[in-house]
């Protein structure tokens, strides 16, 4: 890790962790103070923060410095 000039620059997803029980965990963090994003996206369901299609659920956030990160859980 170090400091960039690029950091929180980027639109995509810059980490993903695979968790068993996304929804629980978008729970957890939301009441830790966690805001997730909301992304319209063409055949993908948004529901609770959670996006569901392409055989997965996942929840985007952003860190402190503004990179996109997310959970996801294959279904």
């Amino acid at each position: 890790m170090y400091p960039s000039p690029g950091a929180g620059t980027s639109k995509a997803s810059t980490a993903f962790w695979s968790v068993k029980d996304v929804a629980a965990d978008v729970a957890e963090l939301k009441s830790r103070g966690v805001t997730f994003e909301h992304y319209d996206m063409p055949g993908i369901k948004m529901e609770n923060s959670i996006a569901s299609g392409g055989g997965a659920k996942t929840a985007w956030f952003k860190d402190s410095e503004g990179n996109i990160l997310a959970i996801s859980q294959r279904v």
